[in-house]
């Protein structure tokens, strides 16, 4: 790998949160991870990340105490794999605004992985190929790869491997997240049974059609829900509150906790945010964002000076 010359000293990334419309666990593999397949979308929430160059040394600092800003942390993860991958000797300072609830199922500190490599990239004039980005976004986590081209996206495999569809455009998503996180590992390793007789419900990816995407992200089912409520039976509340509320759908994003529900007007999700907010939990309403937003407004650069 080679570098360039940086032309700038600072990037402002915007790191997107996701949600899964469907998520299929199929069976447990060889390799102790679990075969999955699962339709992905960027939304509007996101945190703000911002990169400054350093003579050398990767830096991380957070304004949520949840999240650690030692060697642990997924951004600084990434930005010394990135470093190690293209030989550079320029470092990063990385300040993570976080808007993104920790541990909630969206995705977040995947997000601020592949949102710092794509911002690293450019200040750092990396002359990096899709191709390395993808390897060494997977080795940081399953969800990191999706973060790379962002939309509407299948997941199969862990989930590392991601395949644009058509995207599903919806203005009226409400997130509720009950002040709670659930492990993934946990959910996992909860699941009632761990092989399913019946073939997976999402769509295959070489024959689909947008209509059937739209009509999978409002039918759709998440089978890690099962564990989850069995942990945290507020989950199975919040659903049915949404729906009390008037969303057509509602489904838990991920591994939890965080419930999405899909309303039809602006009117009912604001009503339905101020409802969970006056009741002291973590609320927001989004939207979904297309593969061609997130790559048109993931990096905005400036210059210090």
């Amino acid at each position: 790998m080679t570098a360039r010359v940086p032309s700038r000293d600072s990037v402002r990334v915007r790191s997107y949160a996701k949600i899964n419309w469907t998520l299929d666990v199929l069976f447990k593999r060889e390799d102790g991870y679990h075969e999955i397949r699962t339709i992905l979308q960027t939304v509007s929430l996101h945190d703000h990340i911002r990169l400054s160059l350093t003579d050398g040394e990767i830096e991380a600092s957070c304004d949520d105490p949840l999240v650690p800003c030692d060697s642990t942390n997924l951004a600084y993860r990434a930005a010394a794999a990135l470093r190690e991958l293209t030989g550079t000797g320029a470092g990063a300072r990385i300040e993570i605004e976080k808007r993104i609830p920790v541990g909630a199922g969206l995705g977040g500190g995947s997000s601020n992985a592949a949102a710092t490599l794509l911002g690293l990239c450019s200040l750092w004039g990396c002359a990096v190929g899709y191709p390395d980005l993808v390897r060494l976004s997977t080795e940081l986590g399953s969800d990191v790869p999706f973060f790379l081209i962002g939309g509407t996206a299948a997941g199969v495999g862990r989930g590392e491997e991601v395949y644009p569809l058509e995207p599903v455009e919806r203005s009226e998503i409400v997130l509720v997240n009950p002040g709670f996180s659930v492990a993934t590992r946990t959910v996992y390793e909860k699941l009632s049974r761990l092989t399913r007789l019946e073939s997976a419900r999402i769509i295959p990816v070489t024959l689909v059609a947008a209509k059937h995407i739209s009509e999978a992200a409002l039918s759709g089912r998440n089978d890690l829900e099962e564990a989850a409520l069995g942990i945290h039976p507020e989950i199975g509340e919040l659903k049915l509150k949404l729906i009390g509320l008037g969303a057509r759908h509602s489904l838990m994003s991920g591994s939890g906790a965080t419930v999405l529900g899909v309303f039809d007007n602006e009117r009912a999700s604001e009503e339905a945010v101020t409802v969970f907010r006056s009741a002291g939990m973590w609320a927001a309403r989004v939207r979904t964002v297309n593969g061609k937003e997130y790559q048109d407004s993931v990096i905005k650069a400036y210059s210090n000076h």
